[in-house]
């Protein structure tokens, strides 16, 4: 099984203008879109995956993440080191991830949005399924 090794550094993400809006981008997978350095930042996921057997690589990260779905349909595949499994996010419910992951749009590519809150400074794991 192939890995590959990322390293996040503190500040990974655009300047932002107090008070105002940020812009996000249409159909894009991962979109970070501010944070605060040395600490988090967040996010805009959406899966370009519309099936799971689309799905060919996990991630796992040194720090927990946050998912809340805003809009949509988005369901995340796990896989514990045991077996793998799947939860669909609900709206304004958030879910913490630790363990290998990835999501897909059951109702098509980019037809789901979640915020993602994560640390600044991590390294990430990638795996092929």
């Amino acid at each position: 099984m192939k890995k590959k090794r990322q390293k996040t550094s503190a500040g990974s993400f655009p300047d932002y203008r107090l008070h105002r809006g940020l812009k996000a981008v249409p159909q894009k997978e991962w979109q970070v879109l501010c944070g605060d350095k040395n600490h988090w930042r967040v996010g805009f996921y959406s899966p370009p995956q519309g099936s799971a057997r689309a799905v060919k690589m996990l991630e796992k990260h040194t720090c927990v993440e946050l998912f809340m779905l805003l809009s949509g349909n988005i369901t995340l595949i796990l896989d514990d080191g045991k077996k793998e499994y799947e939860v669909k996010l609900e709206p304004m419910k958030p879910v913490m991830v630790r363990d290998w992951h990835c999501g897909y749009g059951p109702q098509g590519p980019f037809t789901g949005a979640a915020i993602v809150v994560e640390r600044d400074r991590f390294s990430t794991i990638y795996k092929e399924r």
